[in-house]
């Protein structure tokens, strides 16, 4: 599949991966056998984390036995190993609230289940939990005990500002998880986290997150379109959209939580209320810097993830926090000139070491690519 055809790919990808409704529109045995290069659809879904969901939204469409068995095969493969990661998460959290240590699940099987009913569709890397930043230490031993080494080496104090620590446990098969301290990339105070860690993970912080895992990871994956999507199915109903709202637009991110919901209602309409989605639109000049990056929507986006993955998504981070106040070059400072902490985090660098060489080297590898991307005219 040529790339100028990837916009049309992930158009169809999503079409298929949204609500069930949607999926079976199109459904008949010409359009399955037919018309889909079945192929290219898994191996973008694959690409794009979607290929368990593909798997489950396609069920109503008579497929070539292939492309079903390929498909049902990643569908179980996909369900053992949540299963897996499941029990562990179990395993971890007992030790942590054995250990008086509030904690939250983020990314992991749960969400699979809540977003999907089903443990299986997700497609997960690795676990991810919430702690207190004041419980950081504590955490860290206790992962210690359970057979998880930390991947930055060190004392925990000095990782204190990290946003999130790897840790490994080296078994058949071998376990990962992300430590968070926080939600927001590029922020001093997360506004997010301090709801969390208040109020609990509420259908509203859950939503807020979701939309920020899509600014966090620059719209470049269809997979956090999907959940979003998913949860506004099954749960927008229920939401407080004038405490939903209040907290957005306290966030240094307001605009991209708007972008990421409109998104999303292209796919289940009506499920959230026209003034909100008004109120969080992204200014001219982040609507510029967005379209210029991203393109004219979700597929487009989907079609330029090796791009957006590099320097030249951070023009994404800068036009979904842009607001007409100092939030925005707030963030471009911080992703320019990020703590000591979190470079270790990222590069493993000693903490002895000097920062300055570190800065260079990391805005003569970053700037000349976020500014073409950015100068690029929009297709």
């Amino acid at each position: 599949m040529s790339r100028t055809h990837e916009p049309d790919l992930a158009r169809e990808l999503l079409s298929l991966c949204t609500a069930p409704s949607r999926a079976g529109e199109g459904s008949s045995a010409a359009g399955a056998n037919g018309a889909r290069d079945w192929e290219a659809l898994i191996r973008l879904a694959a690409e794009q984390g979607v290929a368990p969901l593909l798997a489950v939204r396609t069920r109503n469409l008579r497929l070539p036995v292939p492309v079903r068995e390929r498909l049902e095969s990643i569908y179980s493969l996909n369900s053992l190993r949540n299963l897996r990661l499941a029990a562990e998460e179990s395993r971890i959290s007992a030790a942590l609230t054995g250990a008086a240590l509030r904690h939250w699940p983020l990314k992991g099987p749960g969400l699979s289940e809540r977003l999907y009913g089903d443990i299986g569709v997700r497609q997960i890397s690795d676990l991810d939990l919430l702690v207190e930043p004041a419980s950081l230490a504590r955490a860290d031993a206790l992962l210690g005990e359970l057979g998880y080494a930390r991947q930055t080496g060190g004392k925990i104090e000095s990782l204190a500002r990290a946003q999130e620590l790897l840790y490994v446990r080296s078994s058949n098969p071998a376990f990962y998880l992300d430590l968070h301290q926080r939600l927001l990339p590029y922020v001093r105070r997360d506004p997010l986290a301090a709801r969390v860690f208040a109020s609990g993970m509420t259908k509203e912080n859950l939503l807020l997150y979701l939309c920020a895992n899509q600014i966090t990871h620059r719209f470049a994956r269809l997979r956090y379109l999907c959940d979003v999507a998913a949860f506004l199915e099954r749960e927008g109903g229920d939401v407080e959209w004038n405490g939903f709202l209040s907290a957005a637009r306290r966030m240094p991110w307001g605009p991209g939580v708007g972008l990421a919901l409109d998104w999303a209602v292209a796919f289940v309409p009506a499920s959230v209320p026209p003034r909100v989605l008004h109120a969080l639109r992204p200014g001219p000049i982040g609507d510029l810097l967005l379209r210029r990056s991203l393109g004219e929507g979700a597929a487009e986006a989907a079609a330029r993830s090796r791009l957006l993955d590099g320097p030249g998504g951070a023009s994404v981070s800068l036009g979904s926090a842009y607001l007409g106040r100092p939030a925005a070059a707030s963030i471009a400072w911080q992703m320019m000139f990020p703590s000591r902490a979190y470079l270790r985090e990222q590069t493993g660098a000693p903490a002895e070491s000097a920062l300055l060489p570190t800065y260079a080297a990391r805005l003569m590898r970053k700037i000349p690519a976020a500014l073409r991307q950015l100068l690029k005219a929009t297709p």
